[in-house]
């Protein structure tokens, strides 16, 4: 369904006529079109929460409208559903604003999110219809904070990949399936065995350990749900070993998407509308997708190599003193150009096994979270670039967050994943930056952590560039 179809009521002046931007209130329903606005901009990331800014004059009939979603009801949902070129781009909801007078008049920021903040608002508890606290057991004994959940309960149980353990936890959490009190009822997720979201590495119940290392299944124990999220995605990005040395799975990245979609067939309560999150393969364009000074589509380009913090790193299991479990994880590409650079790191979540005296189990378990922290030590290549459109390379079109893309120097040939992506749209234009990396690492933009309400630098950056106007 397009928004295209139904012109919502608004001013009729536009700074940017390439992009439309909808209010929509908590039951997802358009009332409004904000056509006067000063500038927007925003800040999209791969696999963690992003923001808006959209600045308005004070007199603006949008600022009644936007206003009047911070009351009691809204549930945090209310906010903008943006549009590029009549293609969607973002939506997300409103959380915060900034008033502010000087010379140039009376203004008003808006900030928000993007539908990531879904994740990143909650907490991945055990299953609230089966937790029985404090022992995290259902009835049956078995842990209720462990997905999947029928770990020592179906032997036989086939594989799961990574993106359907986070499927479980949030649908179980916060989702379609979780209990009324900590239900969204805007958010729906979706996943479904065999498809194409059906992706990342290969997570194991308990099974054959001499046909295949079994990872462990997530242990949520009130960890926050973005925490957990980006955990799982950056365990796919590893490349994890058997303990023989040889490979047993490549990379796999993925990314969850998170979209206001007109799906209907999930129901009318929002008439259907639905705040969707959805797993998705990285998309290799690496041969179709290139940005270079040649290309003609950087404007300015900056690619920094790091060392990496850590190349070996020792994990801590269970047990104390000599009865504790060890594993530990390498880098072997970089040691021999840095050395080696140990690092050691702890893990508690796991639960000791009576039936398992050789700690073959646990040493498994430890493998993903090793990995994790491997992957987020290792050598890091980053590239922040202000790139401009080209034909067949178009941004939204062409290539967007979550992409694997090619960038090319003097000195490099970089097969990177679009990590971030930044835009400011404004009466004189819009710019867009981009950030690039081959590891997980967000917010190369704004050094800002997970603090939505650390805007101050968003704005002053903003106002500076369209000079307060």
């Amino acid at each position: 369904m397009s928004t295209q179809k139904n012109r919502i009521g608004g001013c009729e002046m536009s700074p940017n006529p390439d992009y439309r931007v909808l209010v929509r209130d908590v039951n997802l329903k358009f009332i409004w079109e904000s056509m006067d606005f000063i500038s927007l901009q925003y800040h999209l990331r791969m696999n963690a929460r992003g923001k808006w800014v959209l600045t308005l004059p004070m007199e603006s009939e949008s600022v009644k409208h936007l206003l009047g979603l911070l009351v009691p009801g809204n549930n945090g949902v209310g906010g903008i559903y943006v549009e590029r070129n009549g293609k969607y781009l973002f939506s997300g909801p409103l959380l915060d604003y900034e008033y502010s007078f000087d010379s140039d008049g009376e203004l008003i920021h808006f900030i928000g999110a993007d539908e990531m903040d879904f994740i990143e608002r909650t907490l991945a508890l055990a299953h609230p219809r089966k937790f029985q606290s404090p022992y995290m057991k259902n009835a049956d004994g078995y842990h209720t904070d462990h997905t999947p959940n029928s770990l020592r309960v179906d032997p036989n149980s086939v594989a799961q990949r990574s993106s359907e353990v986070f499927y479980h936890i949030y649908r179980l959490n916060v989702g379609q399936s979780a209990d009324s009190s900590r239900r969204i009822p805007q958010v729906y997720i979706k996943w479904t065995k065999g498809t194409e979201n059906d992706v990342g590495h290969w997570r194991y119940p308990v099974g054959d350990l001499n046909r295949y290392p079994r990872p462990s299944p997530v242990i949520t124990r009130g960890d926050p749900m973005m925490d957990v999220l980006q955990s799982i995605t950056s365990y796919s990005e590893s490349t994890v070993y058997n303990p023989d040395g040889s490979i047993w799975m490549y990379p796999d990245p993925f990314l969850i998407t998170g979209q206001m979609k007109y799906e209907p067939g999930l129901g009318s309560t929002f008439n259907g509308w639905w705040i969707v999150f959805e797993a998705k393969r990285v998309e290799d364009k690496t041969n179709t997708i290139i940005f270079s000074k040649d290309q003609g589509n950087v404007l300015r380009l900056r690619r920094t190599k790091a060392a990496p913090e850590a190349n070996i790193i020792q994990m801590g299991g269970s047990g104390e003193g000599a009865n504790r479990v060890f594993a530990h994880a390498a880098d072997e590409s970089s040691r021999p150009i840095y050395g080696s650079r140990e690092a050691f790191r702890e893990f508690t979540g796991y639960e000791r096994s009576s039936t398992d005296p050789d700690h073959k189990e646990e040493l498994e378990a430890l493998k993903p979270h090793l990995y994790d922290e491997l992957n987020r030590a290792q050598s890091q290549i980053t590239i922040e670039a202000e790139v401009v459109d080209v034909e067949g390379m178009e941004y939204h079109t062409g290539w967007f967050v979550g992409d694997k893309v090619r960038v090319e120097t003097p000195i490099s040939k970089d097969d990177v994943i679009v990590r971030e992506v930044e835009g400011t749209v404004t009466e004189e234009g819009e710019q867009i930056r981009a950030a690039f990396s081959t590891t997980p690492a967000p917010l190369h933009f704004l050094k800002e952590g997970k603090i939505m309400s650390l805007h101050d630098r968003m704005i002053q950056y903003l106002t500076k560039r369209t000079k307060g106007e």
